[in-house]
This record gives structure tokens, sequence and C-alpha cells, in this order.
């Protein structure tokens, strides 16, 4: 009996792990999926312009608050790329995942340039100690403003496991 129950948790925990992504991602009208399997991006959508969303889900572990993990995500792109932060809000999608949006500027060349973070933590279970669901989308000022509609719509149509 003993043995059933490990091996009955170990499928358990093996399904858990091995099942892919625990989110849902909507490709906006305009976009097209791509192959996940880049940069460590989970999910990869663009248009024929080159404007590319993507998702990043990450372990929740070690465990911080919302406000420990926009912090670190403004320094890392402060020193990493020259990147200044824009605008930051608090952000509810129609899942009802709560968390913080970020918009973030640096001008390349003679073109400003536009990376938005929009950042979900879950809390997990048994199973999890939950995720960190990172929905970023970059380039030109000029392709974010012409697809700003699209890129609402896939932050509000995002599905994380809650």
């Amino acid at each position: 009996m003993k043995h059933i129950h490990l091996t009955l948790g170990l499928l358990l925990l093996a399904l858990a792990n091995g099942c892919g992504p625990s989110f849902t991602a909507a490709t906006p009208p305009g976009f097209v999926e791509l192959d996940a399997d880049y940069d460590n991006y989970d999910y990869r959508a663009t248009t024929a312009d080159g404007l590319v969303i993507g998702v990043r889900e990450v372990e929740h572990d070690p465990k911080g608050d919302l406000d420990f993990w926009v912090r670190a995500i403004e320094n890392e792109l402060r020193a990493r790329g020259g990147y200044a932060l824009i605008e930051s809000k608090s952000i509810k999608n129609a899942q009802g995942l709560s968390g913080r949006q970020l918009w973030f500027g640096h001008d390349e060349g003679q073109k400003p340039h536009l990376y938005m973070v929009t950042l979900f933590l879950t809390e997990g279970s048994w199973l999890s100690d939950g995720w960190i669901y990172l929905l970023e989308v970059g380039g030109t000022k000029e392709q974010i403003d012409k697809q700003r509609q699209q890129i609402a719509w896939a932050v509000d149509k995002f599905e994380g496991d809650l």
C-alpha cells in the first residue's frame, strides 16, 4: 500500500511539472504565435512589423511580494539596458489576476523604444510555490502605439494558475 501512495504521489508531481506552462496566453488579432522556446520564453507572438509579445513563467521561489519583484525588475532594466521607468500602475485582468504594469523607455539611435512588463504573482498550493508571470512587449514607440489595444487585450485575456 505504501508503494501505491508513493507511486501516485510521484505521478502527480511529474504531471504537475511536466504538463507545460500553467497559463493560457491569448494571441491578439494581428499577431501570430511563434515557437516559444526562444530566450527562455514560454509563449511568444509577433506582428508582421516585428512587435513581439512574450510570456515568461517562473516558479515563485524565493517568495517575495509584488513590490519586491517590481523593484527588482526596475533595477535590472535600469542597470542592464539603460531603461527609464515611465509609468507604473496596478492592474487587474478579466480572470481577476492582480499585478503591476510597468512601462519603460529608452532611445536606440534616433528612435524611441518602449518596453512593457506586466507582472502577476500567484500564491501556490501543496504542489507548487506559485508562479511569477511576466508578460512582456517591446518595440519602437510607433509599433507600440499602433498596437496598444491588442496589447491591452492580450493582458486582459491572460489566464494564470490561481
